[in-house]
């Protein structure tokens, strides 16, 4: 399973404090591997972040909340919305139930994506913890943030995460 977390249009936008500098160099490298997995069959699953106040209102829609077209999802793969940090209970229940038949899809679980020290470890911790069996991979030249982005990758270290 490859999971790609939050890599939308505000990350772009230099004029915003969602910017991510150095953004430009990791959305190519994340679009290639997002073909390697649908080439080798691998289930997607992306996450939208959603600040909470704008939750189902019309401002969801708005371009900055959207995920960055060069890496936009095809139908068959799932797109999940979340107000927080990390996927809801809800939702971790949502994907465990549509993976249950399809072992294969959660031996392996790569995390890529943008806030290394929110994101990305909230995301990842969540999904180790419903996927106890499988192996947790977070590349470093796939994940990127603001701040704090070595030390996290540490942290998830520590939680027997593989960090390549």
């Amino acid at each position: 399973m490859l999971v790609v977390i939050d890599m939308q249009n505000h990350i772009l936008d230099p004029s915003t404090h969602f910017y991510i500098p150095g953004i430009e160099t990791l959305i190519p490298k994340i679009a290639n591997r997002i073909s390697q997995a649908r080439d080798s069959g691998e289930y997607i699953l992306y996450t939208q972040d959603i600040p909470i106040e704008v939750k189902d209102t019309e401002k969801e829609e708005q371009y900055e909340l959207q995920l960055i077209k060069d890496i936009k999802p095809r139908p068959t793969e799932r797109v999940f919305k979340k107000y927080y940090f990390s996927l809801s209970p809800e939702k971790i229940l949502e994907i465990q139930n549509e993976l249950k038949e399809k072992t294969e899809a959660y031996k392996k679980i790569e995390i890529v994506g943008v806030e290394t020290s929110l994101c990305v470890l909230a995301n990842t911790l969540k999904l180790q913890s419903a996927f106890p069996e499988a192996k947790i991979i977070v590349p470093s030249t796939l994940t990127t943030g603001r701040k704090y982005t070595e030390e996290a990758l540490d942290i998830l270290k520590e939680f027997n995460v593989d960090i390549q």
